[in-house]
């Protein structure tokens, strides 16, 4: 994908995405609020996967995993998902990952497991202090355990 937008003309003529199917809004459609919904409807099938085992913040030292599923050898794992996951408060590094089996892991702080002798997925790296969440970085590259 171009990081530099079409010139306008070619903007304003646009139909869909090629890849992902979305359709733009036609210049003039009415009523434009029913027509912005269906584009974020739209935009939110296209990206159903990408929210896939995501960690979020719940506020607090608490986060939440989303729903998902990954590869574990050859077998099809489904994650239900999680909330009220409460982490240590003051590390700088907590390495939040799901075991081949599906089980979540939220109390590691020295690094992700080796992948040769332990396999998992990567999901996030979470920063606390004083009792919050300061960051979350993600690390969902490749969802095989």
């Amino acid at each position: 994908m171009s990081e530099v937008y079409p010139n306008d003309n070619e903007l304003l003529n646009l139909q869909a995405d090629g890849e992902t199917g979305v359709e733009y809004i036609a210049t003039g459609q009415s009523p434009y609020y029913l027509q912005f919904r269906k584009l974020l409807y739209r935009l939110l099938q296209a990206t159903r996967r990408a929210n896939d085992l995501r960690a979020f913040d719940e506020g607090g030292l608490n986060i939440g995993v989303k729903a998902g599923r990954f590869v574990a050898g050859t077998q099809v794992v489904n994650y239900a998902g999680s909330s009220g996951n409460t982490l240590a408060d003051n590390q700088a590094n907590i390495f939040i990952y799901l075991t081949d089996a599906g089980a979540l892991v939220t109390n590691e702080y020295s690094g992700f497991p080796d992948m040769g002798t332990t396999p998992h997925v990567r999901l996030a790296v979470v920063t606390t202090s004083n009792g919050d969440i300061t960051a979350i970085e993600d690390y969902r590259v490749l969802m095989r355990a």
